[in-house]
């Protein structure tokens, strides 16, 4: 007889999330361990930019970098396939026991992934005229060519030595 499927925090390679998510996927099957290693969620968010030309761009930000969760009933059998998958480094230990993630944490984890989920509104447009207030170029007024709200910047062209040179400039350092 199983035990009630809990949550575990896996600690994986950098930017291997998803492979690692994958490979979890390939190896329950492999091993015959479906009713063990129930689910693997790889907690991310949509990161909304917007490019030159009204172009929104959407990425998958990582909301714990290096971490991912696996639903799974605890044996010897499903340990040792979780923990052997290439890019795995480990549980989160307690004692050598892995520790199950709190349904209060749980909760938590998804109120950032909600919170996380909307887009930022910005005051800045593009093809705005903005005036620089940052030195060298500061009084000067130019378009905004491209806006970048997950990282307060924004691009654009001043006339440099009679060319075009696109320059990022963070938020505070314009005004409209």
């Amino acid at each position: 007889m199983l035990n009630k499927p809990e949550w575990y925090v896996i600690q994986v390679v950098s930017w291997t999330e998803e492979n690692v998510s994958s490979s979890l996927f390939q190896r329950r099957e492999s091993f015959w361990l479906e009713d063990y290693i129930l689910d693997v969620f790889v907690p991310t968010h949509d990161v909304v930019s917007v490019r030159s030309w009204w172009a929104k761009v959407t990425k998958k930000k990582n909301i714990l970098p290096w971490y991912i969760l696996v639903q799974m009933n605890v044996t010897n059998e499903s340990w040792y396939i979780v923990r052997n998958t290439p890019n795995v480094t480990g549980f989160l230990w307690a004692w050598n026991i892995p520790v199950p993630v709190s349904s209060k944490e749980l909760e938590k984890l998804k109120w950032k992934i909600l919170e996380h989920s909307e887009t930022f509104e910005t005051k800045y447009k593009v093809w705005d005229m903005a005036t620089i207030t940052k030195w060298p170029f500061e009084w000067n007024e130019w378009i905004i060519l491209e806006i970048n709200d997950k990282k307060w910047l924004v691009k654009m062209n001043v006339n440099l030595l009679w060319r075009d040179t696109p320059i990022e400039l963070e938020f505070s350092d314009i005004k409209v």
